[in-house]
């Protein structure tokens, strides 16, 4: 009995040994497949940078060639576009503000007339006892 106890302890010893490998396993793919993605990250950053800087290249060569005008139309359409986009913004703000102020008065309204039942309850009762 007692072997076979021990024989038992280490068949559980041994599977729970296996099942932390496997949980290893598919802890070092998911750190792996994680060290992937930040290094792809960091490969669009770079990217992005890089692009950034030829961006930059491209528009001093487009004011030496003397395409400013082109370039300043483009900014005026960017700066309308947020303009626009913060105009939006402002709007849609206004209007959820506007909608809480309603929801917030309708409760206000509701409140007001529970306790408006409430006195004309308290009245019917006080005109019960009185009379």
């Amino acid at each position: 009995p007692l072997l076979d106890a021990v024989r038992e302890a280490a068949a559980r010893a041994h599977a729970a040994q296996n099942d932390v490998s496997r949980l290893q396993e598919v802890a070092d793919g998911k750190l792996a497949r994680l060290q992937a993605m930040h290094d792809a990250e960091r490969a669009l950053r770079r990217r992005a940078e890089a692009e950034v800087a030829v961006l930059g290249r491209c528009l001093r060569d487009a004011e030496a060639f003397h395409a400013l005008r082109e370039v300043q139309a483009d900014v005026r359409a960017a700066k309308q576009a947020q303009q626009a986009q913060a105009l939006r913004a402002v709007l849609e703000h206004q209007s959820r503000v506007a909608k809480e102020q309603r929801q917030e008065q309708a409760g206000a309204h509701a409140r007001v007339a529970k306790l408006e039942f409430e006195r004309e309850q308290l009245l019917l009762r006080l005109a019960r006892l009185g009379g």
